[in-house]
C-alpha cells in the first residue's frame, strides 16, 4: 500500500511563467505511513477526513484532523506522515505553487 497522489486542478500563472498553481488530494489507507521525504516547494494543506500525524524535522510531532489546515514546510525533511486511524482512510488537501512538470513529492 501506498499514499495515493490525485492532481484535481493544474493551473498556469500568468505572473510566473513556468509555474502553476496544483491542488493534490492525498488518500492515505488506515495505518498507512509515508516513507522519508521532501517537497520541492511550501504548501499549504487541509485535512478532509481523517487525522494525520507529522512531524518535520527539527519540530515536534504534530496531529492534525478533519477540518484543520496545515502548512507543509517545503525542502525541510518530512519526517512522519502517517494516517493517525487503524481503520479509516485519511484525506487530505494540499496547494502548491510548483514548476510545471516537478514532482510534488521527492522520496529520500
Amino acid at each position: 500500500m501506498s499514499v495515493k497522489r490525485t492532481i484535481l486542478q493544474a493551473l498556469p500563472i500568468e505572473a510566473l511563467p513556468g509555474w502553476e498553481s496544483r491542488l493534490v488530494l492525498l488518500e492515505y489507507p488506515p495505518g498507512l505511513a509515508a516513507p522519508l521525504h521532501t517537497h520541492p516547494v511550501p504548501a499549504t494543506g487541509f485535512v478532509v477526513a481523517g487525522s494525520v500525524i507529522s512531524q518535520w524535522e527539527g519540530g515536534e510531532v504534530e496531529r492534525y484532523s478533519a477540518g484543520q489546515s496545515f502548512v507543509d514546510l517545503g525542502v525541510t525533511r518530512h519526517l512522519r506522515s502517517e494516517n493517525a486511524s487503524q481503520t479509516e482512510p485519511l484525506k487530505m488537501l494540499v496547494s502548491y505553487v510548483i514548476k510545471k512538470g516537478e514532482p510534488n513529492v521527492n522520496a529520500l
